[in-house]
């Protein structure tokens, strides 16, 4: 026959021990859920000053900065020659 009292005087550390280990694994939970906190909050307040993806497509690139420049210094130089036509 079966004894039924013994398979619960087995079972009973086996779940004592589960017990444990689940509350080792809560606070280990709360120590992760405590540090991904803290990096969020770090994130937050170092992301907003980097740049993003979006910024950086729309940023002008070197050849189109170049452009300008010329088509500055070109309009200046009209400016000065049309001065000295003028004087």
């Amino acid at each position: 026959m079966y004894d039924t009292q013994a398979a619960i005087g087995r079972l009973e550390p086996a779940v004592a021990d589960l017990n444990a280990k689940v509350t080792i694994l809560q606070s280990d939970m709360a120590d992760l859920k405590l540090m991904m906190a803290r990096m969020e909050e770090r994130l937050s307040a170092t992301l907003p000053h980097l740049a993003t993806k979006a910024d950086l497509a729309e940023k002008p690139n070197k050849t189109y900065m170049w452009g300008i420049m010329a088509a500055l210094l070109t309009a200046y130089a009209c400016g000065l020659a049309a001065l000295a036509v003028l004087r």
